[in-house]
């Protein structure tokens, strides 16, 4: 088996031929981007960018000559496209994750064979696995003699139009279950494949979008995913892996937002409030750290479908919920901070596209109940079974944090729908014994200890909660209390993984700004806040100090999530072509 080169260098690689986004000269510049967004068009020369550097190989796994090696490199490298366009990586990336692990996972060696090679020749996969209960939607599978018969349509999917294979999820007109099936393009009826107008679905806007028409099709043998009658099973397990890609794609959007504001700002945008403004300051800092608690969350959900996959169902629903939720009213709040600025200029531009690129992104309302009520019925069996204090104060979770540590392969046999224990969540459950053997806090020590022994009060709380409610019983989904409870669940979840990150990964990150406490405190502050709870309210040195880092990487041209990641071929401080300079972070005050 080949040597891969580590993540980073994948990502550098790509980011190397991504660009600098603030370099008007580049394709994928920010302005190059916006003009085509405005155009209603993918950014020329994106995709030819990512064929360049063999994207679709990244989802295929190694023993089938593809690089995949875990899910977390494959958010960092679609998080990379997402800085540019977010439509780009949904339509280039993210729509073929999802059919690639079914067919990983339930294809068989001949199947998986072919699928690596549509995606290492470039193609593309798209998938239909349910279908909406209304418009007619809906394909059919009439079991007999010679295999099945389809009849039906998918609902309107991303990709279908362009795509070189599908994954289709048929429901048995028997009653006696579904089943998944991967069709080729070459062996589909003649008219099966068809174009909808994109202005028809506007979240899915710049991308191609169609559906697949039967009528009487008899199903080739060789084409059933897994085993027959079972389909949804499959569909269930792959999603659990592909939905926390998400969020960590999100994170890429909401990045470039937050530097858009910075670099106005910075250049003095119109007659609003400068970066000197501690209204501008304050929610710049609120956006960063919001930023950084989403991809803690994301860092321990993704790894988690690696290192402990029949308890990861809990956090791939929880960072699906929480993480895009957070990311997306952080970054509305920056709103009021443009609201003078040129709005026909590239700063504010690039801002508004990536802020409607975030509500277009899944999961949706729909998406967002469903990862919820998900959750329900789980609570109960948690609150009774887990949420104790462990031995080993939690280093059962430890890798979970580890950013660069390679990650075992994933195996969905192990997945479970839902979880009978959580270790993540249950670090909050002795703080003590967390912060004894974490990097000592200094001066924040107090704020630290203070919010992190108020969360483990609400979780007890929470506990005593639960534990009121029937243990699995799917009638407390209609419960508005229900989805409450679920959704302050996914807040100490994330407050959890905010430690884990400091307890165990910020030694790992590189980066010396994180392994100070003031991120922490904002973020648990953050999370106080949003629950509620007393004493979350920032210190003006820590805004200083957040705010001070955001400018230092928006100078040094790097990402500002927890990897720091250089975009494009930056030089620090360099001047780029196209842009005015603009005055250096130490004007704002901190350190940086």
């Amino acid at each position: 088996m080949m040597r891969l080169p580590p993540t980073e260098d994948r990502v550098a690689a790509l980011e190397r031929l991504l660009g600098d986004p603030r370099d008007r000269t580049k394709p994928l510049s920010n302005a190059a981007v916006l003009a085509a967004d405005r155009r209603g068009e993918l950014p020329l020369g994106g995709e030819p960018t990512l064929a360049a550097y063999g994207l679709h190989e990244e989802f295929v796994p190694s023993e089938l000559g593809g690089r995949l090696t875990g899910l977390d490199a494959v958010a960092r490298l679609l998080r990379a496209v997402c800085r540019r366009d977010s439509a780009l990586g949904r339509g280039y990336g993210a729509a073929s994750v999802l059919p690639a692990l079914c067919g990983w996972h339930y294809g068989d060696e001949e199947q998986r064979r072919a699928l690596a090679g549509v995606l290492r020749e470039g193609g593309r996969l798209a998938a239909a696995p349910r279908e909406a209960p209304t418009g007619g939607a809906g394909v059919r599978a009439t079991p007999g003699p010679d295999g099945l018969t389809l009849d039906g349509r998918t609902s309107a999917r991303l990709n279908i139009p362009r795509a070189d294979a599908y994954v289709v999820l048929a429901q048995h007109t028997d009653g006696s279950g579904d089943t998944l099936l991967l069709l080729p393009r070459d062996v589909l009826p003649a008219g099966c494949v068809r174009e909808v107008p994109g202005q028809d679905l506007p979240a899915m806007r710049r991308l191609p979008v169609g559906e697949l028409h039967f009528d009487g099709w008899p199903v080739p043998p060789g084409r059933v995913l897994g085993t027959a009658g079972q389909g949804s099973a499959a569909v269930v397990r792959a999603q659990q892996m592909a939905r926390p890609l998400v969020p960590a794609m999100a994170i890429g959007s909401a990045d470039t937002a937050l530097r858009s504001v910075v670099c106005v700002t910075l250049a003095g945008g119109g007659a609003g409030p400068a970066l000197s403004s501690r209204y501008a300051q304050e929610v710049i800092a609120s956006a960063f750290v919001d930023l950084l608690i989403a991809d803690c969350l994301t860092l321990a959900t993704l790894r988690s479908l690696h290192l402990l996959p029949d308890r990861s169902s809990l956090w791939s629903a929880a960072s699906t919920y929480l993480g895009h939720r957070l990311l997306q009213q952080s970054t509305g709040d920056l709103l009021p901070v443009l609201a003078h600025a040129r709005h026909d200029g590239v700063g504010y531009g690039t801002f508004r596209k990536h802020l409607i690129d975030l509500s277009e992104l899944p999961p949706g309302p729909t998406g967002a109940a469903a990862a919820l009520s998900s959750l329900v019925p789980q609570l109960a069996t948690l609150a009774r079974r887990s949420w104790t204090p462990r031995a080993g104060g939690g280093d059962e979770v430890a890798e979970l944090f580890h950013l660069h540590d390679p990650l075992p392969p994933l195996d969905a046999e192990r997945l479970k729908v839902a979880a009978a224990d959580d270790p993540l969540t249950s670090l909050l459950a002795d703080p003590d014994a967390l912060l004894a053997a974490a990097p000592d806090p200094g001066p924040h020590a107090e704020a630290v200890r203070a919010r992190t022994a108020a969360l483990s009060g609400h979780l007890r709380e929470l506990a005593a909660e639960c534990r009121e409610l029937p243990e699995r019983d799917p009638s407390v989904l209609a419960n508005p209390r229900g989805y409450a409870l679920a959704e302050r669940y996914t807040l100490l979840a994330a407050a959890a993984a905010c430690l884990g990150v400091w307890r165990h990964g910020v030694t790992r990150t590189g980066c010396p700004f994180l392994t100070e406490p003031a991120w922490l405190t904002a973020a648990l502050g953050r999370i106080c806040l949003r629950l509620g709870l007393p004493g979350a309210e920032p210190g003006g040195e820590d805004t200083d100090a957040l705010v001070a880092h955001v400018v230092a990487r928006y100078h040094q041209g790097r990402s500002l999530d927890l990897y720091g990641t250089v975009l494009g071929d930056v030089t620090p401080n360099a001047e780029v072509p196209g842009q005015p300079p603009v005055p250096q972070p130490q004007e704002v005050g901190g350190r940086v």
